[in-house]
């Protein structure tokens, strides 16, 4: 009888969801966001920016992308935990092999969370190239009320192609490395002098939802409205209590919904900042980039106040997402695993400057981790078998996972972990300053990228319940690039048994001349004597 209802359960859930199917040609275009400097992008279909996805609870999304590169590429849906579906994470080298040059893939992504998310590209640095898009899901009965629904996309946007600034970064020139670049606001990507390109409007005494994501290749951006307060509703797709705040600060790959109330009158307009900081290059101060652009009462209407920090309304503390608490209420994990990882930056034996997490800079197998988990039986257990560069960490099912994260860096990083959300227990500094440490309630926020500034530590918890092969990285596209990435290999037994991959998967890796089954370097075994296990630090760590 239960299983009988437990049927009728799924089969009536389904049937409220519908198959939202698109289908994208994924190729170059030019573009000229800010009205400055036009330059080659990637656009769908032949238009850039991609267009906004916006579906419903327990919807299907369907994307059939094409790839007119002349590279590899890939579809990320950034914040779905893909439970049972790990193949369609779109993480090259642990999901697939990526979709080939005139190659083609279908990505299947059940909507069953709800809030705000973003697609993207996760193949070197394609998505700051622009392979990136808001994607919404809206729930069947949301938690608060509010009038207007508005999506709000920050990012910082370079004008050089990502493969011309990640050369750079890797350079072997100390000078090359520092020699100075900067990013340019875009909002929903549009930027400029032209505030009208930017401008936000507003009718008196509505309440609007702002969408706000970060989805730019490097760089915090902080976020405020003069003379308006906001209610933080959600981050990271998890809804929270209401925290009332003047400003907010979001990283690479946050998301962040507030409530805000728009003003009984049409008499004033009012400034809103959009501030970068730029926190990517070792050796080059950090900045902030003030950008300031306009909420519409009324057109023509005067500007209330002035741009300048002595006569802001906003303040800028650091926004502390530990002190918010989940209406879904969930005591936090227990301890089984203890995961430590320090961060730091380094010049390696390639005269290269690398990032690493425990000394090890990540570079992506030639066979998906998660292939490797599926094929090689009893030896899926040994990290060996995913190769030392992976940075392989094995869980066990259903364990509770703490993973303690030092940031000895002199720059901020937002940490992401696939296929799940995370609670975030501690804060504190690497020195023990007891003014910075910070400890959750009893229900801690749950979310998927957390900022860790310099110099500080987090301790954040999950439990292994969602078998698959995950990333966890920092999301400045070029320190990933760098090497700041470790993968969870989880639960390998559940994934030989109940994983079953596309055969479009193994089509692409065919294609790719990527081999099908076996390790790392697609053997047998886990000895791996000529496995390339360098570079290493020669300072720093």
């Amino acid at each position: 009888m239960r299983v009988c209802m437990l049927i009728a359960s799924l089969l009536a859930t389904a049937a409220l969801g519908k198959r939202v199917e698109l289908n994208w040609k994924i190729s170059y275009v030019q573009a000229n966001p800010d009205g400055e400097n036009k330059r080659q992008v990637i656009g769908v279909n032949g238009k850039w920016p991609p267009p906004v996805i916006e579906v419903n609870q327990d919807d299907v999304l369907v994307i059939n992308a094409f790839n007119e590169l002349d590279e590899a590429t890939s579809l990320h849906a950034h914040g779905f935990h893909q439970r049972g579906t790990p193949y369609y994470d779109g993480a090259i080298g642990v999901s697939e092999c990526g979709i080939p040059p005139n190659g083609n893939f279908t990505y299947e992504l059940n909507a069953v969370q709800t809030g705000t998310y973003w697609l993207h590209s996760h193949y070197l640095g394609q998505y700051s190239d622009g392979l990136r898009t808001p994607l919404i899901v809206h729930a069947r009965r949301e938690k608060y009320q509010y009038d207007h629904d508005m999506v709000v996309m920050l990012e910082g946007w370079y004008h050089r192609e990502s493969r011309d600034v990640g050369e750079q970064l890797l350079s072997t020139s100390q000078s090359v490395r520092e020699t100075p670049f900067r990013p340019y606001m875009l909002v929903n990507s549009r930027g400029g002098s032209d505030l009208s390109r930017t401008t936000l409007h507003f009718e008196p005494g509505k309440t609007y939802r702002l969408r706000l994501l970060n989805v730019a290749a490097t760089g915090m951006v902080r976020f405020g409205i003069e003379q308006h307060s906001m209610r933080v509703i959600e981050v990271d797709g998890v809804d929270t209590e209401p925290k009332e705040v003047n400003s907010m600060q979001l990283s690479v790959g946050q998301r962040v919904s507030v409530l805000v109330t728009a003003k009984n009158s049409t008499k004033a307009n009012y400034a809103y900042h959009a501030d970068i900081f730029t926190d990517i290059q070792a050796g080059v101060d950090r900045a902030v980039l003030p950008f300031t652009s306009i909420v519409e009462y009324a057109h023509g209407a005067p500007l209330r106040n002035s741009t300048s920090d002595e006569d802001s309304t906003v303040d800028w503390n650091f926004f502390e997402d530990i002190d918010l608490v989940p209406i879904d209420r969930q005591p936090a994990p227990g301890v089984h695993k203890w995961v430590p990882l320090e961060v730091r930056t380094a010049i390696f034996d390639d005269r290269r400057e690398h990032l690493a997490f425990n000394n090890r800079t990540y570079e992506s197998p030639l066979v998906p981790s998660l292939t490797t988990a599926l094929t090689t039986g009893y030896q899926a257990f040994y990290p060996d078998a995913y190769g030392f560069k992976s940075n392989p960490i094995i869980l066990d099912p259903m364990t509770d996972i703490e993973v303690a994260m030092f940031n000895h860096d002199p720059n901020s990083h937002p940490f992401h972990l696939h296929g799940h959300n995370f609670f975030i227990i501690h804060r504190g500094s690497i020195d023990n300053d007891p003014a910075k440490y910070r400890e959750s309630g009893q229900y801690p926020v749950r979310r998927d990228t957390i900022t860790i500034p310099p110099k500080e530590f987090a301790i954040v918890r999950f439990t292994a319940d969602n078998p698959g092969a995950w990333l966890l990285h920092c999301h400045m596209i070029w320190h990933g690039e760098q090497g700041l990435m470790a993968t969870f290999i989880e639960s390998p037994y559940q994934i030989q048994n109940n994983t079953r991959l596309p055969q479009s998967v193994k089509d692409n890796c065919v294609s790719m001349g990527v081999p099908l089954s076996g390790n790392s370097m697609g053997r047998n075994g886990i000895d791996l004597p000529d496995e390339p296990r360098g570079p290493f630090p020669l300072t720093g760590l």
